[in-house]
């Protein structure tokens, strides 16, 4: 099992720079991948998103990707358009005739002319290699994270659903107690009120009541619902939209325990469970 949020940076030596790979994850419902990276890496790019397409199935996922160019490495090759450069002179000297005055085209005038001065890139494709070579080191790392943060997440789960279990054993055994407690009260206030009542009826009227406040099947679908839970957990997948159901179903049958509660010890209870289930619900959303 594996957390949603993660960090993981690496970086990368070759002849012409360094190369460095910083990934941050965080929870999300689905995949949702983001990479900036230098101009010269784009054609690598579709490379680097399958490996992490691979690896990682939910969450929000940042790369970036940073160059930094070796100083005794000469990347880029500048030269002199001159043909551009007699044309732009030509025009300069045209407009100084036209309008008359001091010519004052110069040196800077000429440098910042768009094109005047070409730029010829190195050949970056073998950074290509390393920087999906790096990408790859990165997620390796960053799922190592995402996995160690799981298991922490996965201790606190198995603790939380226990409690749960042991609180669905507890009221059931409330149940008799509270039924016969029902019961008495009834009893009693046909006492109170000193009035002549039908057997069948009183047995009938009873049984109505009783099935208002049974919460049997309930119970059974928590316990079915526990089981699920820790099934998925050992699970060697993605596991988080299974448990993010599960538990809107144990919130589900604890409410129904809580509105059929008929004494304060099952109200209780059902708060207990309520909490167990919301402390787990806040660790599903970050669960891949």
């Amino acid at each position: 099992m594996q957390s949603m949020t993660a960090f993981a940076a690496q970086e990368i030596n070759s002849d012409l720079g360094k190369l460095t790979c910083e990934i941050k994850t965080v929870n999300q419902r689905f995949l949702d991948l983001t990479i900036k990276a230098p101009d010269f890496l784009r054609a690598s790019e579709e490379a680097m998103r399958k490996v992490i397409n691979k690896n990682i199935s939910r969450g929000k996922v940042a790369v970036f990707i940073r160059f930094y160019p070796n100083p005794e490495v000469q990347l880029n090759e500048l030269s002199v358009n001159a043909s551009l450069l007699k044309q732009v002179q030509s025009c300069a000297e045209q407009v100084h005739d036209a309008l008359g005055g001091s010519y004052n085209f110069g040196v800077s005038q000429a440098m910042n002319w768009p094109d005047v001065i070409a730029q010829k890139p190195a050949d970056t494709s073998a950074l290509q290699h390393v920087a999906l070579d790096l990408v790859s080191k990165s997620v390796a790392d960053l799922i190592e994270g995402r996995q160690r943060e799981g298991a922490e997440m996965k201790a606190v789960l198995l603790d939380k659903v226990d409690i749960i279990a042991e609180k669905a054993i507890e009221i059931r055994g409330l149940m008799p107690t509270i039924n016969q407690a029902l019961q008495d009260k009834m009893r009693q206030k046909l006492e109170d009120l000193d009035v002549e009542v039908n057997p069948e009826r009183f047995e009938q009227e009873l049984a109505i009541q009783l099935q208002r406040i049974d919460i049997g099947e309930e119970l059974d679908r928590l316990d079915a619902h526990v089981k699920e839970v820790k099934r998925v957990l050992d699970l060697k997948e993605p596991v988080g939209r299974r448990l993010d159901f599960l538990i809107q179903e144990l919130n589900r049958e604890s409410n129904t325990v809580g509105s059929k509660s008929a004494s304060i010890i099952t109200s209780n209870a059902s708060i207990d469970l309520k909490v167990a289930i919301e402390q787990m619900r806040e660790q599903v959303q970050n669960i891949e």
